[in-house]
């Protein structure tokens, strides 16, 4: 099986070439987000008309193209993901352990300039962006090293900077990684985070409209033109199925979910660091 950021270099490829020159990046996040629900009601067994607010929000071209660019990929993906989150090891051991991986991340990068965390951005997001950045001319890779975050809350991350001289907050854990990669500028975003806890109970098509993706790829394409620039995530978050028939996102969720949700995509307990830059920098 292919590694996790192979995988994931390879759906953002596909986005980038068959999605992002012809739509909005708004349109295309719905069908990727729309092929990940698709995929996950295919494993779980759940009915497809969980699926319909999405479909209305989206044009048809474009999910007649998640199909077809992009299921059977996922499918490969988070076989992947299913794979390491049930792989067992202790608590702070390797992928769990920040300090550790971040040590593996600066060996893998090196020094940049500029390091980005967003406070509950998935894999879905991250792909958006380098499919985006990819499209624009600007170089986007997915390190080989992923996280753990077990409980999928940012505190998992944060109190484990207890001796590191950061404060424990995000804006702490960006500090943290800046001063180890040697970055003269560190920033922690809330985008994401604050539309999960707004909307995401609403159900994940309200969610996916008031995400400001487009402002996100932006940022982060304007500081990858002036330097070399790290995205991380503290956690993504989970795509539950209500007990009233509709799909919603929420991170932290615990098996069995509250009111009788059934969770159908972990993506809270997993996320990957992305190197942006243009040129030669």
């Amino acid at each position: 099986m292919k590694q996790l950021y192979e995988i994931l270099e390879e759906i953002g490829n596909a986005i980038a070439e068959k999605f992002v020159p012809g739509y909005s990046l708004a349109n295309t996040y719905k069908a990727v987000m729309y092929a990940f629900a698709y995929v996950a009601i295919q494993r779980t067994g759940s009915k497809y008309e969980l699926l319909k607010p999405l479909e209305q929000r989206t044009p048809p071209p474009l999910l007649a193209a998640a199909k077809r660019e992009l299921v059977g990929l996922l499918h490969v993906l988070l076989e992947n993901i299913d794979s390491l989150l049930a792989t067992e090891r202790p608590v702070l051991a390797e992928d769990a352990n920040l300090e550790y991986v971040t040590e593996m991340v600066r060996h893998e990068i090196g020094s940049v300039n500029y390091v980005l965390v967003y406070d509950c951005m998935s894999i879905i997001e991250q792909l958006i962006v380098s499919a985006f950045l990819k499209a624009k001319g600007a170089r986007s890779v997915f390190l080989s090293r992923i996280f753990l975050n077990p409980i999928g809350l940012t505190r998992f991350v944060t109190q484990q900077l207890c001796s590191t001289g950061c404060r424990a907050t995000l804006l702490g854990v960006a500090q943290y990684i800046a001063s180890k990669l040697n970055a003269s500028l560190y920033r922690k975003y809330s985008y994401v985070d604050e539309k999960v806890h707004e909307v995401g109970l609403l159900g994940v098509d309200e969610f996916v409209d008031k995400v400001p993706i487009d402002k996100v790829a932006r940022e982060v394409l304007e500081k990858a033109y002036n330097g070399r620039t790290l995205v991380f995530s503290d956690h993504g978050y989970d795509l539950v199925s209500s007990p009233e028939g509709y799909l919603y996102v929420v991170h932290g969720l615990k098996q069995p979910s509250i009111s009788g949700g059934t969770p159908l995509l972990f993506l809270s307990r997993i996320t990957s660091f992305m190197g942006a830059w243009v040129g030669d920098s």
